[in-house]
């Protein structure tokens, strides 16, 4: 058999694999064994399961839970259509964009949106953002994106962070380095020079812990 197609056919059994995850998801609302991959999809033995389980965990389609039989978990469901006690609400508090502070994490939401469980380690005081501009495209965050943030007052030197402009009253995604008694922060733009301020001048509200692109150009959805 011809390398091309050998390859060919483990990608579609990868994604048969895929499916049957969560068709048995659906069906139990819990996750399947290797042995009962197996024995579902008739496969030869449990170590091409485990094999296959491996392949698709590095393509980050899965991920495996320590060493329990049952913990296996997909990132990314084959249909796109996770089931709804398996999606974590996160409020949207509106766009990120200069000019007017994000309401307070606290705030009443404007809309919400459902993230997969597996995606996040945990979902308790999320929030999410609608990027308005390109200033971090280099980071592959751009305009249109719903950005994750996790509130803390204080982030690791590197880590995009939203940040408040107290003496400005503007918010601003960027990457947070603390250079003495000032901060610089950085955009991921080639045209785009940092911001220089004061370390006093500035309030952390959050650091992104995810980002969901907007590939299409349309608007990603917020339910009300």
């Amino acid at each position: 058999m011809k390398r091309g197609r050998r390859s060919r056919i483990r990608r579609d059994l990868r994604q048969e694999i895929l499916a049957f995850i969560a068709r048995w998801y659906r069906q139990e609302r819990t996750y399947p064994t290797v042995r009962e991959i197996q024995k579902g999809l008739k496969i030869s033995s449990p170590s091409v399961v485990d094999y296959h389980l491996r392949r698709l965990e590095q393509e980050d389609l899965i991920t495996r839970v320590g060493r329990r039989s049952r913990g296996i978990r997909l990132r990314r469901w084959p249909d796109g259509l996770a089931p709804e006690e398996d999606l974590i609400p996160i409020p949207f508090l509106g766009p990120i964009a200069a000019g007017e502070p994000i309401p307070h994490p606290d705030a009443e939401p404007l809309g919400w949106i459902r993230i997969p469980r597996p995606w996040l380690a945990d979902g308790n005081g999320l929030f999410a953002l609608r990027v308005q501009g390109d200033s971090m495209i280099d980071a592959l965050v751009g305009d249109g994106d719903l950005i994750i943030v996790k509130p803390a007052p204080e982030v690791e030197d590197g880590e995009m962070a939203v940040v408040w402009l107290t003496d400005r009253h503007e918010t601003t995604l960027k990457r947070v380095y603390r250079e003495g008694d000032r901060v610089r922060l950085q955009p991921a733009h080639p045209t785009m020079s940092p911001l220089y301020v004061p370390a006093e001048a500035i309030r952390i509200q959050g650091k992104v812990i995810q980002v969901l692109r907007n590939l299409n150009g349309l608007p990603l959805p917020v339910e009300p």
